[in-house]
C-alpha cells in the first residue's frame, strides 16, 4: 500500500516524541530558554540602556510580556524551518537521501508532512513555557493573549513551511548547505523585528519584512503587551494575510520542488 503523509506524519511524530523522551536536558531547556533571553536582554538593557525608552520606541507597556512573547516566537520560527529544511539537511548527511526520494510519496509532501509535528509542538512549548509569566503578568488575560499569539503562530506555520520547503529544495543542488539553514534563521528574525522595530530597518527590508510570516506574529505580540484586549478587527485581517501568503509560498514550493524532484531522481543527491 503507498505510503501517504498521514502514515509520514505518524512517523516522524512518533520520532520526535522520542527524540524528546531520549533528550529530556534539551526538552527541558526549551522550557527555561525564553526566561533567560529575557532576562539577559532586561538585564543588560538596564545597565546599559533604559528600559522605559525601549518600552516606547517599541511602543509597549510590558516589556516583560512583550520579550517573553517574542522569544517565544523566534524559538518556533527557528523550530519551524530546522524541523522542514533541516529534514532535508540531517538526512543528506546521514547518506539516507537517496533513499528517501525513491519511496512512492511524492517529495514536496513528503517535506511538508516531516516537519508538520516538529512545527506544531515547537510553538506549542514555547507558549507553555511563558506561560506562567504571562499568568503572573495579566493573569487570565494574560492567558487569553497567548492563545491568540499561539493561533497566530499557527497561520504564521503554514507559510513558513512553504518557505522552509524552499529552503530545503536548495539544499538538494547547494553543498554548503549548513550555510543556507544558519543563514535563513536569523535573516527572518532580522525582518521579523523579534527584538527591536522594523523601522530602524533599511527601506528595502522592510518592505520584504512585510512577506514574512513571522513578522505578523510578531506585531501580535506588541499588540498583546499594549492594549488590555486584542483589535479583533486586525487579527481577522492577519490571518487572512497570512493564509494569502500560505498559498503562495505553498504554491510556488509545491512547483519548485516537483521540477528538483525530476532533476534529483535523474542525476541523484551528492
Amino acid at each position: 500500500m503507498p505510503s501517504s503523509m498521514i502514515d509520514v506524519f505518524r512517523a516522524q511524530l512518533h520520532s520526535s516524541i522520542y527524540w524528546y523522551k531520549n533528550n529530556k536536558w534539551m526538552f527541558f531547556s526549551m522550557f527555561l530558554w525564553p526566561y533567560l533571553l529575557v532576562g539577559v536582554m532586561l538585564g543588560l538593557g538596564a545597565l546599559v540602556g533604559n528600559v522605559s525608552l525601549f518600552s516606547k520606541r517599541v511602543g509597549v507597556v510590558d516589556p516583560a510580556f512583550y520579550l517573553l512573547s517574542a522569544s517565544a516566537v523566534a524559538m518556533s520560527s527557528v523550530g519551524i524551518v530546522d524541523a522542514v529544511a533541516g529534514f532535508a539537511l540531517y538526512n543528506r548527511w546521514l547518506g539516507t537521501l537517496n533513499y528517501i526520494f525513491l519511496t512512492p510519496i511524492r517529495e514536496a509532501k513528503l517535506m511538508i508532512a516531516a516537519g508538520i509535528p516538529d512545527s506544531i509542538i515547537t510553538p506549542l512549548i514555547s507558549v507553555v513555557a511563558v506561560a506562567p509569566a504571562a499568568f503572573y503578568f495579566e493573569s487570565i488575560v494574560g492567558g487569553l493573549k497567548l492563545v491568540i499569539i499561539l493561533l497566530i503562530m499557527y497561520m504564521g506555520m503554514i507559510p513558513l513551511v512553504g518557505l522552509s520547503v524552499l529552503a530545503a529544495t536548495a539544499l538538494l543542488f547547494v553543498r554548503e548547505e549548513s550555510n543556507i539553514i544558519s543563514s535563513i534563521t536569523p535573516f527572518i528574525l532580522l525582518l521579523s523585528g523579534v527584538f527591536y522595530p522594523v523601522s530602524v530597518l533599511p527601506r528595502a527590508l522592510q518592505v520584504l519584512s512585510a512577506y514574512v510570516p513571522s513578522k505578523y506574529v510578531v506585531d501580535a505580540a506588541k499588540l498583546a503587551a499594549k492594549y488590555t484586549s486584542m483589535p479583533w478587527g486586525w487579527v481577522v485581517l492577519t490571518l487572512g494575510i497570512l493564509a494569502g501568503l500560505g498559498a503562495i509560498y505553498n504554491g510556488v514550493a509545491s512547483y519548485v520542488v516537483t521540477k528538483a524532484e525530476v532533476a534529483v531522481k535523474r542525476k541523484g543527491v551528492e
